[in-house]
């Protein structure tokens, strides 16, 4: 059996759920469980991802998503939940203190209303998340790629059995500095039944930082504004309502969905 690289688990959280990882397959490696080798390859080929990722989680040097951790869980027969809930709570270490309640509601959120001088988060491609991220230097610039990894995964709220409802006031600078295939994934969002998208286009005023509002299962809301490494999110009612009125004013300036989805059809062939 190949050396195992040792990995110190008080190092960090990653490195933890590293070596749990580790020791379970090392374990099945050792009693020769299905009579197989259960090298970091064949759990590879058992969960669907590359032999390089499996050695990239049990390293620590990029943890794994949700979606990966219940899978190992499966496939190694750890206690369900056991690395999810780790991830989970990775996760909220990796996001700015200001931001993690509202990404905690956003996650349950039956009306999502937003409006920025970027591409919503819920609904940003890899390519165009990795570029926002590493221009903003957010976090370690070593990281970049398990940033976007917990970016797109919080994309996982359209698969919900009741996903919510959003709609969204973009900038018209906005499509300027998309990618090409950001500009597609905005069309494909255009389509959906639940999604609405307005662009704010130029001479129409001027979009300061990102407003969200979010309306809960319960009917409470809530609302989030974002700039430049600064955050602020608040539930109290008469900074929600000052919120509504800003957003509600974007979103008179704003074209109809018929024209803005012209917009976008501009920016993609000026892209191309």
């Amino acid at each position: 059996m190949p050396r195992v690289r040792e990995v110190d688990p008080g190092e960090g959280l990653e490195q933890y759920i590293g070596s749990k990882v580790r020791d379970a397959r090392v374990d099945k490696a050792r009693a020769k469980v299905e009579g197989c080798e259960w090298s970091q390859s064949y759990l590879a080929k058992r969960v669907f991802v590359s032999q390089t990722r499996i050695s990239e989680v049990e390293t620590g040097d990029v943890p794994p998503d949700r979606d990966l951790a219940g899978k190992l869980e499966s496939v190694l027969d750890l206690p369900r939940d056991s690395l999810v809930n780790l991830v989970r709570i990775l996760e909220q270490q990796t996001v700015r203190d200001y931001a993690k309640p509202y990404l905690m509601r956003q996650e349950k959120a039956q009306l999502i209303h937003t409006a920025g001088f970027i591409v919503p988060g819920l609904l940003q491609t890899p390519d165009y998340a990795r570029e926002l991220l590493a221009t903003g230097q957010v976090g370690e610039p070593g990281r970049i790629d398990s940033y976007v990894e917990l970016r797109m995964e919080r994309q996982k709220v359209w698969d919900r059995e009741d996903p919510p409802w959003m709609s969204a006031v973009i900038d018209e600078a906005t499509l300027r500095h998309a990618t090409t295939a950001q500009l597609k994934r905005l069309l494909e969002a255009q389509e959906m039944p639940n999604i609405t998208l307005q662009v704010l286009p130029f001479g129409a005023g001027f979009v300061m930082g990102t407003i969200v509002l979010l309306t809960l299962p319960n009917g409470s809301r809530a609302a989030y504004t974002e700039g430049f490494l600064t955050g602020n999110y608040t539930e109290a009612v008469p900074e929600v309502i000052r919120y509504q009125r800003v957003y509600d004013r974007y979103v008179a300036c704003a074209l109809t969905t018929e024209a803005s989805t012209d917009k976008i059809h501009e920016a993609l062939k000026r892209s191309q």
